[in-house]
C-alpha cells in the first residue's frame, strides 16, 4: 500500500545516472527527428550511450560509494 515511492527509491547518485541517461536518449530521438547538426550524426551514438548509463546505475545499484 505504500505505492510507487516506496517501490523505487532511488539514492542521489542513482538518480543523476537515470537524469543522464533519460537526457541521452532524449537527445538521440530528437536527432533522429530533427535535423540537428551533432544530435543527427551520434545519434546512435548517444542512444547507446544512454542505455549504457543505464546498465551501469542498475549493476551498481547497491554499491556503497
Amino acid at each position: 500500500m505504500g505505492g510507487f515511492s516506496s517501490v523505487m527509491k532511488l539514492s542521489a547518485f542513482g538518480l543523476l545516472l537515470f537524469f543522464v541517461s533519460a537526457a541521452l536518449v532524449m537527445a538521440s530521438v530528437l536527432g533522429y527527428f530533427r535535423d540537428v547538426p551533432y544530435l543527427t550524426e551520434y545519434r546512435y551514438w548517444l542512444a547507446l550511450g544512454g542505455y549504457g548509463v543505464m546498465v551501469l546505475g542498475i549493476v551498481f545499484k547497491g554499491q556503497s560509494h
